[in-house]
C-alpha cells in the first residue's frame, strides 16, 4: 500500500526544510517528469498555465521540451508566484511560442493529433472556478487532444486522460468526483525517495494495491469443509439479497454456507441453489453472520426480533464475527447494538454501506446531521476516523466511485472498482464475499480489504464498460 495526504504542500515544505531542498528544484524534478511524459507521446502540445506554482510546472516543462516538440504555452494571466515570474521570463527567453485565447481555440480545434496540458489550477484551489477560464477548459474538453492534468485536473472540471500527480499521492485525487476526470494517475518523484515524504508525517491514509489482499487459497491438502468455516446468512422480506451473499460467500471459500429463515421470510418464492443450506435458526457451527441484506423495514416486529436473536448468538460466542448491511443503516437502534457487539471478547464486525446508508449511519452515530448522500462520500475520511474510534472492533467499508476502508483509525481507499458494479446485487455479492472470509479466520481489516479488492477487480476485468454484468456473473468470476 502507498501513503496519501492529505495536505500534500505542507509535507513537501517539511521535506525541503529537512534535506535543504530549494524550491527550484523540486519543481524543475516535476517538470522533468511531465516532459519525459509528454515526450513519450510525441505530440505536438499546448500548455494551459494558470498564475501560481502549477503553472509555474507546466512553464518550466515547456521550456524543456522546446525544440523537441512543436510546444505552445497559453497564459490567461502573468504568473504572480516568485517562482512562477521565474519559468516565465526563462520560456520566454528560450523562444517558446506564448498564444493568444484565438489561436489556442484554434489549435484545439484542429483535428491533427495533439496533447494539451492542464496546468491552470493546483491542489490549493478553492472557490468557484473563473468563468474565462471554464470557458478555456471547456474547449481543451471538447477537443479530441489528448488531455493532461499537472497535479490535479484543474477544480475538478478538467476531465484528464492521465494526471500527473508530484512527489505524492493526495486524497483529494480519490473522491468519487475527482474519479470521473482525474483519468490514470502517475506518480513523479520530485528529486527525493517516495518514502521521505512518509517519513515526516504520520499519513494514516493509504491506496491499496494489489498485494494487499489475501486470497484465500486452499494450500493445505489435509482438510476438510469443516476447516473453511461457516457462513450463516439471514433471510429477510427480500430473500433475494440473502440468496445473491449466500452463493458469494460460497464461492469465496466459505466451506459451509446456511441461508437461515427465522420464519418471515419470502424464501418459499425462490428456488434455492442446492449447494446452500436452509436452516430455521443458527446452525452451532456457524462462524459469521450476515444480517441486513434484503432483512426489511423495522416496522415489521418480525425484524427486530431477527435483530435480537442476531445479537444473542453474537454475545454468546467467544470469537464470533458479522457483516452488518443494508437495512440495518435503517435501524434506530444501531449506536446501542454497535456498542454491546463490540465490548465482546475478539469480535470481529464489517459493516458495509453505500452512500445514502452511510449518510443515515452518520446521522444515527451523531457524526454529523443532514448530510445528503453526496456530502457523506467527501467526508468518508473523516466519519471513518470517528466511527473507529468509537466502535474500535469494527470496520467501516464505505462503498462509492472509490472505496475507503475505515480501521483502527486508518483509512485504506480502493481505486480499481468501476460503473459496471452499479446493478442492484452487487454490494450483497460483496457483504457475502466478507463474510466468507471472516467464517474462515480472517481479521475484520483483512477480511474487508481482500473482498473489496477482489469484488472490485473481477468486474474491471470483465470490462468497466459492461451495462451486462450482473451479480451472479460477477460471482462466476471471482
Amino acid at each position: 500500500m502507498k501513503p496519501v495526504f492529505e495536505n500534500p504542500s505542507e509535507v513537501e515544505k517539511l521535506v525541503k526544510e529537512k534535506f535543504g531542498f530549494p524550491s527550484f528544484i523540486m519543481m524543475e524534478n516535476a517538470a522533468a517528469s511531465m516532459a519525459g511524459f509528454i515526450l513519450s507521446k510525441n505530440l505536438p502540445a499546448v500548455f494551459i498555465c494558470g498564475k501560481g506554482n502549477n503553472g509555474a510546472d507546466g512553464l518550466a516543462a515547456a521550456r524543456m521540451l522546446f525544440s523537441k516538440l512543436p510546444v505552445y504555452v497559453f497564459c490567461p494571466a502573468i504568473p504572480k508566484t516568485e517562482e512562477g515570474i521565474v519559468q516565465y521570463e526563462m520560456a520566454k527567453n528560450v523562444g517558446v511560442p506564448f498564444l493568444s485565447e484565438t489561436k489556442l481555440k484554434a489549435f484545439l480545434k484542429s483535428t491533427d493529433s495533439k496533447l494539451v496540458c492542464d496546468c491552470l489550477y493546483g491542489t490549493g484551489f478553492h472557490g468557484e472556478i473563473k468563468t474565462e477560464d471554464k470557458k478555456i477548459l471547456e474547449a481543451a474538453n471538447n477537443s479530441k487532444a489528448f488531455r493532461l492534468a499537472c497535479d490535479i485536473p484543474s477544480a475538478l472540471f478538467f476531465k484528464a486522460d492521465a494526471t500527473i500527480t508530484m512527489g505524492t499521492y493526495k486524497s483529494m485525487l480519490y473522491s468519487d468526483k475527482a474519479k470521473e476526470v482525474t483519468g490514470e494517475i502517475i506518480l513523479t518523484e520530485l528529486g527525493i525517495a517516495e518514502n521521505l515524504f512518509e517519513g515526516q508525517t504520520t499519513t494514516g491514509i493509504y491506496l491499496l494495491e494489489e498485494n494487499d489482499m489475501k486470497l484465500p487459497l486452499r494450500k493445505k491438502q489435509d482438510s476438510h469443509k469443516g476447516t473453511y468455516g461457516h457462513s450463516a446468512i439471514i433471510s429477510g422480506k427480500k430473500c433475494g439479497a440473502a440468496l445473491l451473499a449466500s452463493e458469494a460467500a460460497m464461492n469465496f471459500g466459505s466451506g459451509l454456507t446456511s441461508v437461515v429463515d427465522l420464519g418471515f421470510s419470502n424464501l418459499s418464492q425462490f428456488k434455492v441453489n442446492p449447494e446452500l443450506m436452509i436452516s430455521k435458526e443458527f446452525p452451532k457451527t456457524t462462524k459469521a453472520v450476515l444480517i441486513g441484506s434484503g432483512l426489511g423495514s423495522f416496522e415489521n416486529p418480525e425484524v427486530e426480533k431477527a435483530v435480537t436473536k442476531f445479537e444473542e448468538w453474537f454475545l454468546k460466542q467467544k470469537n464470533p464475527a458479522c457483516v452488518l448491511d443494508a437495512d440495518l443503516f435503517s435501524y434506530s437502534k444501531l449506536p446501542s447494538l454497535l456498542k454491546g457487539l463490540n465490548k465482546v471478547e475478539n469480535a470481529r464486525l464489517v459493516l458495509t454501506p453505500h452512500a445514502k446508508e452511510l449518510a443515515a449511519l452518520a446521522e444515527l452515530l451523531g457524526i454529523s446531521k443532514n448530510l445528503n448522500p453526496s456530502e457523506a462520500l467527501e467526508n468518508r475520511i473523516e466519519i471513518g476516523k470517528f466511527f473507529t474510534k468509537k466502535y474500535p472492533k469494527s470496520v467501516l467499508v464505505m462503498k462509492g466511485a472509490n472505496t475507503f476502508i475505515a480501521a483502527k483509525g486508518i483509512i485504506y481507499i480502493f481505486d480499481k472498482g468501476c460503473q459496471a458494479l452499479a446493478k442492484g446485487g452487487s454490494g450483497d455479492v460483496l457483504a457475502g464475499m466478507i463474510t466468507a472470509l471472516l467464517a474462515q479466520g480472517y481479521s475484520a481489516q483483512d477480511a474487508a480489504i481482500t473482498a473489496v479488492f477482489r469484488h472490485g477487480t473481477a468486474a474491471s476485468e470483465k470490462g468497466k464498460d459492461s451495462y451486462s454484468l450482473t451479480p451472479r456473473k460477477l460471482i462466476s468470476y471471482l
